[in-house]
């Protein structure tokens, strides 16, 4: 496991270098197409579900989402009688950037997995997955006992 942390910053910096292009030419901030690209692919949406998937702090995502609503690229709804959860959903405008996102994840997915096999691939995703379960599992029995603390 030596190296892990290593391994992960590479990964991440090789992700915002490879989503750059796609801030600039639609000049949007990497936090409003991590919003945008989460919910092109995610059965979620509301701010509160980004926050605890992508563990941005929760004033970036809200004026992400303001300033995404601003430019016509999301609408935020109040559905069923919890007017306090807010749904966001893409609109129209949305669609080239989304593509653009689409295709910078799957070139960033390429470098990452070059020379690797189809069975390491698969067996890698496996392990991300399981990583990421206990990842959140962890930091969510955290922030229980920090309440209880308090």
């Amino acid at each position: 496991m030596e190296g892990l942390f290593e391994n992960i910053c590479v990964a991440l910096k090789l992700h915002e270098t490879m989503f750059a292009p796609v801030c600039t030419r639609f000049q949007l901030k990497r936090t409003e197409l991590l919003v945008l690209l989460f919910l092109s692919r995610e059965k979620k949406n509301t701010a509160s579900d980004i926050v605890d998937t992508l563990k941005i702090a929760k004033s970036h995502i809200s004026a992400s989402v303001r300033d995404l609503e601003e430019r016509g690229l999301v609408v935020c709804r109040h559905e069923g009688r919890d007017h306090r959860a807010v749904h966001l959903q893409l609109c129209e405008g949305a669609a080239d950037i989304i593509r653009a996102c689409e295709e910078a994840q799957r070139a960033w997915y390429a470098v990452l997995c070059q020379g690797l096999t189809e069975q390491e691939r698969q067996t890698l995703g496996h392990c991300l997955h399981c990583m990421t379960s206990s990842a959140n599992m962890y930091l969510k029995e955290q922030k229980q006992a920090k309440v209880v603390s308090l």
